[in-house]
């Protein structure tokens, strides 16, 4: 199921790119950082340029990666950590 879900993606992601375009003038922070490479840089995280077998493999092996990171693994621990002391 979630290989079609991203297929669905890839082929709206021009709604994407125009919905982040439509929130550069909303000054949120993440998104108005570099105004000029945001949607850019969404659309390259979609890899319109590999075919599905290879886009859904990029994925698979970038969802991999990231289970293993230990950086938000730390940050969830210390945010778990704070609202205990709530």
């Amino acid at each position: 199921m979630k290989r079609f879900e991203f297929q669905n993606s890839v082929r709206h992601a021009n709604v994407f790119a125009n919905l982040f375009s439509l929130m550069l003038d909303a000054n949120i922070p993440d998104i108005a950082l570099e105004r000029d490479k945001t949607v850019k840089k969404l659309l390259d995280k979609f890899r319109l340029d590999l075919d599905d077998e290879k886009a859904i493999s990029y994925l698979k092996d970038l969802i991999d990666s990231s289970i293993g990171a230990i950086v938000p693994q730390f940050y969830d621990y210390l945010h778990n950590w704070s609202l205990a002391f709530r």
